[in-house]
Parts: structure tokens; C-alpha cells; sequence
């Protein structure tokens, strides 16, 4: 049996608490050995791997949970699987270094931007946009630069919010005219996370001394503040109450936690070391932190912002 570092699976983690029958399984993109395991979630066991395309690193699930997206890196291409029969059902081809994707909220639509620009066109990056039902490509929108990291929708869908690294802003597109808008942010800018109410838009920014995260209204499309952090902040979530922020400083191996009414920084977590990938529970009493160099899992109580355990993980036998 085939093991995986349980960093990735922190990745996908909250779909593991959708409210259907196929909530105890859990899909995992096996970057390094070109698959996607499958975990029952009641038994901690991988019940099979499906073969997809190469590199496979971000999996977006649709709302009812019958098909999930792969994107894989290096074949330039979405693998879909249909999560009952567990079986690779399509491949859909879309442009280089495909990364993060998403669905929109009615679940009709996927959302691929890539890493890399056009080879025609070195200065856009496309963004690929895909009928779930049909699985093809409606169409495209270019946004500026290359190494676009994250996207997010609004709750009700109109708007798509890109995390534009390598130029340092956000950029929203309007998905039911395509247009693009940019709102300047700082250096880095690297992950998204959005308030529950839907108006806020929080965005880590990775570089810069320090790091830094800045808050986006949604309704005026503007930042309200920019709140200084640890050193390269990576992830970000926002707890169920709204109450607080929970950032990941991977260059000084801290969590900062931001309290949403004042919009300052209330607490500084240890945690290990290059902390990324955080995941908050549904009931907001916990946050787990991957720390990629540390092969550990931080458990965070959001109550005493303290750590109250330290998970070791398992490193893959089969990496390339």
C-alpha cells in the first residue's frame, strides 16, 4: 500500500465534512506518482488510486460531489473523475502549467487559472473557464503577468478574485461579462480567503518586510487595510464566527492570528518550520498547519491560540 504525506490531504481536507453519502471519501492529488488516491475517511485507508496526468496538484469537487477536477501541471491538461465509480472519465486540454481551480457557487462552471503565460502572448495568462456538465472550455480570459496562485468567487458568484503574484494586486473578473478590474495590493500577493458573510476579501502578500495581508471590500472593490504579519505569509482562513484570521508566516514558522474587528494582529503562534497549508475546522475550535520542512501537523485551539499537538506525517515511498 502506497503512502502519502498528509500535507496534501490537509489541501482538500474540508470536503471530507460535506453533508452526502460520499462524505467519508476523501480525494487526494498523489503529485509524484501521477494519481489520485481515494481514502475512506472511517478507516484512514487508501481504497484505490486513480490514474490521471502528470504531476497532479489541486483538486476542485462540484457542490454535489459527482465529479471532482484534477489539474495536472505538466500534461497541461484537467482529469475528470466521477466519485462514485471512482474512474477517470475525461481528459479536457488546457494550456501550460495548469494550477489552482475552483467551481463557481452553482456549481456550473470551473475555473483553471495557470502558472505560466501564453506562448503567444508572454505578457497574459490565460484563465480557462469549463462546463462541468459538457467539460468543455466556454472560454478564456487573459489577465496580466504569470504565477497567478489563487481564485475565489464571491458567494453569489459574480465575481472571481485572482491572486496575481508576480504583479502584486488582485484581480476581479466579472463572470457574466469577462471584464477585468485590478485592485492593487502589495508584493507577493499569494492566497485568498473570504469573509462569511461574503464582504471581505483577505489576500496574503509574500514578500515585502514584513509580510503583510490586506483586507478587500467587496463591495467597493477597494483595500481597507493592509495589516502587517510574519515573514512570507502564505495561507489565510477566516473562522466560521468571523471573529478572527488565522494567517501562516512560512519564513519564521509563526501563525498570526488578526482580529476582524480591530483589523490587527492579536497573537503570534509557533508553529514548524515552512508552515503553508492551514485548515480551519467547521465548529472554529481548531486549526491545522502543514509545515512542509518539519513533516508535521500543527493543531492550533483557536480559543487559547495555543498549539496543543504536534502530528507527525508519513513521506511518500514512491516519489520520482
Amino acid at each position: 500500500m502506497k503512502t502519502y504525506r498528509l500535507p496534501l490531504l490537509l489541501i482538500i481536507f474540508a470536503f471530507a465534512f460535506a453533508s452526502s453519502a460520499l462524505a467519508q471519501s476523501l480525494f487526494v492529488a498523489a503529485r509524484y506518482s501521477d494519481e489520485v488516491a481515494v481514502i475512506d475517511t472511517s478507516t484512514n485507508q487508501v481504497v484505490t488510486q486513480i490514474p490521471v496526468g502528470s504531476e497532479p496538484i489541486r483538486i476542485a469537487i462540484t457542490p454535489d460531489r459527482l465529479k471532482a477536477f484534477i489539474s495536472n501541471s505538466l500534461s497541461a491538461s484537467i482529469s475528470v473523475l466521477d466519485t462514485v465509480a471512482h474512474t477517470n472519465i475525461a481528459t479536457i486540454p488546457v494550456y501550460n502549467v495548469p494550477g489552482e481551480t475552483t467551481i463557481t457557487p452553482d456549481g456550473r462552471q470551473l475555473w483553471v487559472i495557470h502558472q505560466a503565460p501564453l506562448a503567444s502572448d508572454p505578457d497574459h495568462s490565460p484563465v480557462a473557464v469549463i462546463d462541468t456538465a459538457t467539460n468543455l472550455v466556454i472560454t478564456t480570459v487573459l489577465i496580466l503577468g504569470k504565477g497567478a496562485k489563487d481564485i475565489l468567487f464571491t458567494l453569489d458568484g459574480r465575481f472571481a478574485y485572482i491572486a496575481n503574484n508576480t504583479l502584486g494586486e488582485v484581480d476581479v473578473i466579472d463572470t457574466t461579462t469577462y471584464q477585468v478590474t485590478s485592485i492593487p495590493t502589495a508584493e507577493g500577493s499569494r492566497r485568498l480567503a473570504i469573509s462569511p458573510a461574503g464582504d471581505r476579501v483577505y489576500v496574503t502578500n509574500n514578500h515585502g518586510t514584513p509580510g503583510s495581508v490586506s483586507v478587500i471590500d467587496t463591495a467597493t472593490q477597494q483595500v481597507i487595510t493592509t495589516i502587517p504579519v510574519g515573514a512570507a505569509p502564505f495561507d489565510v482562513g477566516v473562522t466560521p464566527n468571523n471573529n478572527e484570521v488565522y494567517v501562516t508566516n512560512q519564513g519564521d514558522m509563526t501563525v498570526s492570528v488578526i482580529d476582524t474587528t480591530t483589523l490587527t494582529v492579536i497573537a503570534t503562534i509557533p508553529t514548524g518550520i515552512l508552515s503553508q497549508q492551514l485548515v480551519i475546522t467547521p465548529d472554529g475550535t481548531k486549526v491545522f498547519v502543514a509545515n512542509g520542512f518539519s513533516d508535521t501537523v500543527s493543531v492550533i485551539n483557536t480559543a487559547t491560540h495555543t498549539v496543543i499537538a504536534t502530528l507527525p506525517t508519513l513521506v511518500p515511498k514512491n516519489r520520482k
